[in-house]
């Protein structure tokens, strides 16, 4: 076979990344600026936006302290940004500094961004400054790729007043997954025609398929608390039919054992959206929610008697949660790194962490330590669960080359399982099996890329 080119090479890992574009826009960077000379180094900061958002704070706040570098800001809408970034890289000219919240693991193992260990090294950066399973999410077979910016935390919110309606004592919500079960069966009401009106708490709901603000996965978190171990053998071997998984999805089968899961089904139907959302409405008292759920809460029902505790365990395990990260990078072949470098340590600074968390509206939860175990943050009303809860989280990029599959897979056969289709040890085999096939192709993709890429990194 002919030696391939550069250009081809790259190509091959955009396929990796992104459905396949005509190659004239793979070559046309429409972002692409004019060189400006005023002895100035002048960066390109891609980000990505909604509807109205403006310039971030932060990057007016690196143009105001310091005059040798100028970074300007270029909006990115969320349903162009992969495909935009992408373009870029494969022109040659690519943006300096990217904002991101996919898995770093899918751009950094199609080797579409600079690791950053060499400037790591050349700065002495601290990178114990971030929550351990943010910093997980940023590096790629022992390699960081990326630095993590911001996060949601997850809690356990409980309606006192329904407490107080079923007789349970308000002030001692469950603190085990026995006690959430038990406590359901007492907040568990009915109409007179027999449909559910009201729940204790929903192990498998979600709310991704209604898009609905739900739980996550009590099964993922017990699995967690157990110490699953989803990857061996260098990552390679893939096991979901393991004691502490089949141990979650027996939990949570049994659980769904108190109820009848079409009326389960019809009473999430009925659930809504905003100030409909089934815990401001006082449908559902129990549930795992984000930091963000405070403000809807102030938005939408600040008379609401409610909660917030430390997400419940299994008897003797510690508590668990899950934190993904909006993060930062640099697409490959960036042509100012110390430049860029510079930006991106001062906007994950404490300092600097702590000026945006205070001058947005959005909620905010910092991934620097320093920054949320600052007082101006942590003392807030109920921050200090969010901020302890952080210490137990888990990184949701357990199996990175097939991540999504891996979480459709998961939830599809906890599904089969809860529904009595499959008992959960066949669910987690059929589920491991389909994974491991996935698995063997993108590792055997990876090392075709990497040998591909490595001859060029010499040059």
């Amino acid at each position: 076979m002919a030696p391939q080119t550069a250009m081809h090479i790259v190509g091959r890992v955009a396929l990796g990344l992104l459905a396949p574009v005509a190659i004239v826009l793979l070559l046309w960077n429409p972002f692409a600026a004019e060189p400006v000379s005023d002895g100035r180094t002048h960066l390109q900061y891609w980000y990505i936006v909604g509807a109205d958002d403006d310039v971030p704070p932060t990057v007016r706040r690196f143009n105001q302290i310091q005059d040798s570098i100028v970074v300007h800001a270029t909006p990115i809408p969320w349903q162009e940004h992969e495909k935009k970034i992408l373009t870029a890289v494969l022109s040659g000219d690519p943006p300096d500094v990217v904002s991101q919240f996919v898995p770093v693991v899918r751009w950094a193992s199609r080797m579409a961004l600079r690791p950053l260990d060499d400037l790591i090294k050349a700065t002495d950066f601290d990178t114990t400054l971030f929550f351990p399973a943010l910093w997980e999410e940023m590096t790629w077979q022992g390699r960081p790729f990326a630095l993590p910016v911001n996060t949601a935390s997850y809690a356990f919110f409980y309606n006192r007043k329904l407490f107080q309606e079923a007789g349970l004592e308000p002030d001692m919500p469950p603190a085990t997954w026995q006690q959430v079960r038990q406590y359901s069966s007492e907040l568990q009401r009915k109409s007179v025609e027999g449909y559910i009106t009201q729940v204790g708490f929903l192990p498998l709901f979600s709310g991704s398929q209604q898009g609905l603000l739900g739980n996550i996965s009590a099964a993922a978190l017990i699995a967690w608390q157990k110490n699953v171990r989803y990857l061996h053998d260098e990552g390679t071997q893939v096991s979901l039919n393991n004691p502490a998984l089949k141990e979650a999805f027996k939990w949570t089968a049994n659980y769904y054992g108190d109820y009848s899961f079409e009326a389960v089904q019809a009473f999430i139907g009925g659930l809504g959206t905003g100030e409909q959302h089934g815990f401001l409405t006082e449908k559902v008292a129990m549930m795992m929610l984000d930091i963000s759920f405070l403000d809807l809460i102030a938005q939408h029902r600040p008379d609401l008697d409610f909660g917030v505790v430390t997400i419940p365990s299994m008897d003797g395990s510690p508590t668990a949660s899950v934190a993904g990260s909006w993060w930062l990078g640099m697409p490959r072949g960036v042509q100012h790194p110390e430049a860029a470098w510079a930006f991106m340590q001062f906007y994950v600074s404490r300092d600097m962490q702590l000026e945006e968390v205070a001058t947005r509206d959005d909620p905010l939860f910092p991934a620097n330590l320093q920054a949320a175990y600052d007082s101006s943050f942590i003392s807030r009303p109920m921050m200090d669960v969010f901020v302890r809860q952080m210490d137990y989280a888990h990184s949701p990029t357990v199996v990175p080359l097939v991540h999504s599959l891996f979480w459709r897979e998961f939830y599809g056969a906890l599904e089969r399982s809860v529904q009595r289709v499959q008992s959960p040890e066949e669910a987690l085999i059929q589920a491991e099996q389909t994974i491991q096939s996935a698995l063997d192709r993108a590792v055997r993709y990876d090392r075709y890329v990497r040998s591909r890429m490595m001859p060029l990194e010499s040059h």
